[in-house]
């Protein structure tokens, strides 16, 4: 096991394998367990319950690591920055959007998508072409991104919970919203790219 696994800490043993079914193959390895050891473990990522008032390890505030905490219901402390901190109850498809937040947010820093004849830059959250640039928002980003990579269409409902966050079935029209802008972002940057809806979800095309 090395820096790419993916620790799930639930003291409640019934939630144990929800949160490990929410946020399955979001990193090649995962680990769950009932709490963290005191002394530092690898971490790719961590999906950390805490109950009301439950401090963490004194080791974790030192890891640049993408964590999602899953804390009590009007928890007002001052939490790590770059933490993903979200209230419960909550339903598990927050869970993994939060956690695909997480670690976008730490990889974006230094990381640009090449496109022929351009490319989508995270950090400015710039997109680039042959006619122009155009600038996005972080969830045109993160949509764009996450579309980018995906191997196959993608499902809206898929969407609206990794890069929103929500349930499946929220009444929502952003994801429709969104492409819209994108696709007139994208448009006189002289890309060949195109996001096209089709029967299994959404996905981009280049070239």
């Amino acid at each position: 096991m090395g820096a790419s696994i993916l620790w799930i800490v639930e003291p409640d043993a019934a939630l144990r394998p929800i949160l490990a079914a929410a946020v399955d193959g979001m990193l090649p390895e995962a680990c769950v367990a009932e709490t963290l050891p005191g002394a530092p473990v690898p971490l790719g990522a961590l999906v950390l319950s805490l109950r009301a008032g439950e401090d963490w390890p004194a080791w974790l505030a030192g890891q640049r690591v993408p964590v999602v905490a899953l804390v009590a219901k009007g928890e007002t402390r001052l939490w790590p920055a770059g933490w993903e901190v979200l209230e419960k109850p909550l339903h598990p498809a927050s869970v993994r959007g939060a956690l695909r937040r997480a670690l976008d947010a730490c990889t974006v820093a230094t990381e640009a998508l090449a496109l022929p004849g351009g490319s989508l830059l995270l950090t400015q959250r710039l997109l680039r072409g042959p006619d122009g640039e155009a600038r996005l928002t972080e969830k045109e980003v993160a949509l764009l991104r996450y579309l980018l990579r995906a191997a196959a269409p993608v499902p809206r409902p898929q969407l609206l919970a990794e890069i929103w966050g929500y349930q499946a079935d929220t009444p929502t029209r952003t994801v429709e919203t969104h492409l819209y802008r994108l696709r007139r972002k994208i448009d006189g940057l002289g890309l060949p790219l195109a996001l096209v809806a089709t029967g299994d979800g959404i996905e981009a095309r280049v070239g």
